[in-house]
């Protein structure tokens, strides 16, 4: 759980060395099922004038999710304020859950901001309840700042530490250019909590809903890092943006399941003959689950060398990459430094360089960018925002708590990562989650269309991978791995080229190949599942990074988030589109996100086109139409082939005829042998979304039993 990696695994016995040290802390996940501890949930939501209109809107979605994430014997209280405080919901167990909710559709917003007065009304309804076995948490959102009652900093925070050292830990949420973005990181930081910057109204459910996923996936809370020195003459600098609090520790991020810990420190260490170091490093923090302080300490020992033969030794490449994030951290220091002084120019150039860093990791880089982005916009005001919430979960050792899945995909598709144009689509959630029976119809038609073959085999692993509740970020480390690892006979050239650039050690980001073809569309399907427990735009990263770590190409790209769209509006319908609903919607969202990388026909009528995939298919499918064409002619002349130009329009067109006959649309798409493979998959999840399980359509042997345990996960 706690490892010492030094830079070089000696040290000298000739000479003091410095010593990059990397800390790492790996949670570990339960090995048995269990229950997680009780929480206990205060909400303090700021109604004052400012936060009229949608901001109050969505609080009052935000603060709903937290009742329906929450078990009937977890704590809940709402406190509300503006110039004045009001408990809405005293702290009570959620049982009554339909009560809490016309609880939350009451609160309106008017008034000033008394933040301080507030935040003690909320800790005060928690503390009725404080339990040491149970996860206490105060959670603070506002859009501005404290104008009434107590403002100064010092003083609020103090309260705010004191009541943490009991074990009620202070998040908060500031809501988008107007909040003192000092004050709220302080008060998070005071209070063993986490900071986010909701820079907009979208993002505000996403963010409580991270912090839910956070609470409930908690095994320690309080945590601290604490170095022991046996031995004078050791020095320990912390790197990049971890300090230490005035007592010596360094305070971390909770241990959450599957979201490691890393800090790097340079430490000086004297000259000696002995493998010990005379350095320690102590964890420590409190388990709500059995309700006691834990702590666990080791040792740094190695082997004793001349400096000259210590120097000799090869690098670890984990400690060279925390070292270019640490880097990293103090560029982005650097630059807002620069925006203070008014150097816009300064602080861009500081970032850009920063993002060229060849071992700087893909996350960094997306959240550098983003940096970017705000900096080159002009906005100072949500740069030192943005900055402060990024700063200050690097500082925690955990760099995923400042960022949200939509904000690393725009930050990936900026920087030219991803081969996508950051469309509408991404910025919103796909609406009501369909029922779970047109899911498995989605299922049963995706595996009946093609049972065997490379496709079902990498649709199964998928399929194994999805909860309802995925958290991206651990998900797509592992989901890349697995997909290089399943056995299929007789790879494609795509899966094989991915293959190769994993087992080079390329990371999620770069394994992916540019071949236009469709094997990453037939992997859509068992996608949409990953957070079907809360629909939000989170649904299209999934997706977008589903296919993207395989297929590095525009067209595959935009086509997944075209047929994922497709499949969830199927999944919604009452019953049978209009037979151009097909062509029309997918046109709709390649014309949010396609690029306009160019691809040539091979169908021999179209011999010498080249163009975008959306202008190929503005042409080929209304000339069917006209020309009265049947499915059967269009697919002789365009070419059924695994080719997105050949797939795409034959897939579409045969919806377009026999969508509203699911039998007989399966039949057509499995007619031909060598194109069952692909067709096949496309067309049974369409007509299985639309229609429902379909008798002899059924779930069987290992595809029945991975789905038998993704829905005993919609309980758990």
């Amino acid at each position: 759980m706690l490892q010492l990696v030094p830079d070089r695994p000696a040290l000298c016995h000739d000479k003091a060395c410095i010593v990059d040290l990397l800390v790492r802390i790996t949670p570990p996940r339960p090995q048995e099922k269990r229950e997680r501890p009780g929480i206990n949930l205060s909400l303090v939501v700021d109604r004052s004038g400012s936060m009229q209109g949608e901001k109050i809107s969505l609080t009052r979605k935000a603060a709903a999710l937290a009742v329906k994430s929450l078990g009937k014997d977890d704590r809940l209280s709402i406190v509300s304020f503006a110039n004045d405080v009001k408990t809405v919901v005293g702290s009570t167990r959620v049982s009554d859950k339909e009560t809490l909710l016309k609880h939350i559709d009451r609160i309106e917003a008017y008034g000033s901001t008394a933040l301080f007065d507030g935040w003690k009304g909320g800790a005060a309804q928690a503390c009725l309840a404080l339990d040491d076995r149970h996860l206490n948490r105060v959670v603070l959102l506002t859009d501005g700042q404290a104008n009434v009652g107590e403002t100064n900093p010092d003083t609020i925070c103090s309260e705010v530490h004191r009541l943490s050292q009991r074990g009620l830990q202070t998040t908060t949420l500031g809501f988008g250019k107007d909040y003192h973005e000092g004050l709220l990181r302080s008060m998070a930081a005071s209070g063993g909590g986490n900071h986010f910057f909701v820079e907009t109204p979208e993002q505000l459910v996403r963010f409580m809903e991270l912090e839910l996923d956070g609470l409930a996936a908690t095994l320690g809370t309080r945590v601290r890092l604490r170095f022991h020195r046996q031995l004078e003459g050791i020095e320990i600098e912390p790197l990049g943006e971890v300090q230490a609090t005035p007592e010596g520790d360094y305070q971390l991020a909770d241990l959450t399941v599957d979201f490691p810990l890393q800090l790097l420190f340079r430490v000086t260490l004297p000259a000696g003959q002995i493998p010990s170091s005379g350095l320690s490093a102590e964890l420590l923090w409190h388990s709500p689950i059995t309700g006691q302080s834990q702590h666990l300490e080791v040792h740094l020992e190695l082997p004793r060398l001349s400096a000259h033969e210590r120097a000799a030794l090869p690098v670890e490449p984990e400690v060279e990459i925390c070292l270019a994030v640490a880097m990293a951290a103090r560029a982005r220091i650097e630059a807002m430094q620069a925006m203070k002084r008014g150097d816009r120019a300064a602080a861009t150039r500081i970032l850009g360089q920063a993002v060229a860093t060849r071992k700087l990791p893909d996350l960094e880089k997306a959240q550098l960018r983003q940096l970017q982005n705000t900096v080159e916009s002009g906005d100072a005001n949500s740069t030192q925002k943005m900055f402060e919430a990024q700063s200050y979960a690097y500082s925690r050792g955990s760099v995923v708590l400042g960022a949200i899945e939509e904000q690393l995909l725009s930050g990936w598709i900026d920087g030219g990562l991803v081969p996508l144009r950051y469309g509408p689509l991404f910025r919103q959630g796909p609406g009501a989650s369909p029922a779970l029976q047109r899911f498995e119809g989605m299922l049963a038609g995706l595996f009946t269309g093609h049972p065997t073959g490379e496709s079902a085999v990498l649709c199964l692993e998928t399929l194994r991978t999805v909860t309802g509740a995925n958290r991206f970020l651990p998900w797509i480390g592992t989901f890349f791995k697995r997909l290089a690892t399943v056995s299929v006979v007789q790879p494609s050239p795509a899966l094989s080229a991915f293959r190769a650039n994993v087992d080079a050690g390329e990371s999620f980001m770069s394994c992916g190949v540019k071949a236009s073809d469709c094997g990453a569309l037939c992997r859509v399907a068992p996608l949409l599942l990953a957070r079907r427990r809360s629909p939000s735009a989170s649904h299209w990263v999934f997706v977008a990074m589903g296919g993207h770590i395989t297929h590095n190409d525009p067209a595959s790209a935009a086509s997944c988030m075209a047929f994922a769209n497709l499949l969830w509006e199927l999944m919604l319908a009452d019953g049978p589109p209009s037979s151009r609903f097909y062509l029309q919607r997918f046109l709709e969202i390649l014309g949010q996100v396609e690029k306009d990388d160019l691809y040539a026909s091979t169908a021999p009528r179209y011999d010498g086109w080249k163009g975008r995939l959306s202008d190929y298919l503005h042409m080929l499918i209304p000339d069917a139409r006209q020309r009265g064409m049947t499915f059967e002619e269009a697919r002789q002349e365009w070419g059924c082939g695994p080719f997105l130009l050949e797939t795409v329009p034959t897939l579409l067109y045969l919806l377009e005829c026999y969508g509203h006959q699911p039998v007989v649309a399966l039949r057509q798409a499995t007619s031909n042998t060598p194109e069952a493979a692909w067709l096949g998959p496309l067309v049974g999840a369409a007509v299985g979304a639309l229609h429902g399980p379909i008798p002899g359509w059924e779930l069987k042997g290992e595809v029945a039993l991975a789905y038998q345990e993704f829905l005993a996960q919609q309980t758990s």
